[in-house]
């Protein structure tokens, strides 16, 4: 039983946690077609919107939407500054801000998520920054994440079968 206790918590996958744009999170001129390009989106990974909710928003919408800029008729309204989604199925899913004209200057993103019969504990691939600070901060913190939810699921296995 001991021996379960500290071999599953290994076997346990978590989707990995991915800001969008980085460090340079979510305003206009910045290249979210490259970023999300430099990521491969697995369905059980979250992506985070952080951004100023006074000055920008988050809209999911359709393609023709999307291709458009046009939030009018969005899937949903996001306005918390920090918002997060969990990609909960594969395919494409398209957001933009809708305040006026920052889509146009960029401020939009499509991810292409991969079904989860791809990998079953997928990781994520650390866009390279230019910033070696940023990334190395940006992947320690996914490994960080990663590494104390399985050890803490760990815990409360043990927990539960001492008492």
């Amino acid at each position: 039983m001991l021996m379960f206790t500290i071999i599953a918590p290994s076997a346990i996958c978590f989707g990995a946690v991915y800001r969008v744009g980085d460090a340079s999170g979510w305003h206009p001129m910045f290249n979210y077609t490259k970023w999300a390009s430099s990521n491969k989106f697995h369905v059980g990974d979250t992506i985070r919107f952080e951004y100023n909710a006074i000055f920008h928003n988050v809209k999911e919408v359709t393609e023709p939407n999307y291709r458009a800029c046009n939030g009018t008729k969005a899937i949903a309204t996001y306005f918390s500054g920090n918002d997060s989604f969990t990609l909960d199925h594969p395919g494409h899913r398209y957001f933009l801000c809708g305040f006026p004209y920052h889509c146009r200057y960029g401020q939009k993103v499509e991810i292409y998520v991969v079904g989860e019969g791809t990998s079953p504990c997928p990781s994520p691939s650390p866009v390279a920054d230019k910033n070696p600070a940023n990334s190395a901060s940006s992947s320690h913190h996914i490994f960080s994440v990663q590494f104390v939810t399985k050890y803490l699921a760990m815990v409360i296995l043990v927990l539960f079968y001492l008492f």
